[in-house]
């Protein structure tokens, strides 16, 4: 393959794995959490894993044996990032809970009670 359609290749497997990633992330750790997340962290740990799944795959892509030190790299790099998504995700997911209350939000009417009157 000429290098010219390599780099278009990476550049539709990024856009692709960006897709991949927010789906996966919302489904898995839950979209309440994500909603609560600051934008740094989703933008940071997503464009990071998308640059990392491309860069292991022009690795493997590079030579003909699938392990190398250069894509054994790639790859610890991409547990690392899963790793730290777990990590910040659970912490908002502690966040999301922390704001519930065990109320179920009813509302009780006291009605006024007659007085009793003696005897008439």
């Amino acid at each position: 393959m000429t290098q010219k359609l390599l780099r278009l290749i990476y550049a539709f497997e990024f856009l692709i794995a960006l897709v991949a990633i927010f789906t996966a992330w919302s489904e898995i750790g839950g979209q309440a959490a994500l909603d609560l997340m600051h934008w740094g962290w989703k933008l940071g740990f997503s464009v990071g894993l998308a640059s990392a799944a491309v860069a292991y795959t022009a690795a493997v892509v590079a030579q003909d044996k699938l392990w190398t030190l250069r894509s054994a790299r790639w790859l610890t790099v991409i547990i690392l990032i899963v790793l730290g998504i777990g990590v910040v995700t659970y912490f908002y997911v502690l966040q999301e809970d922390s704001g519930e209350s065990d109320e179920t939000g009813t509302i009780s009417m006291c009605l006024p009670v007659a007085p009793e009157s003696g005897p008439v």
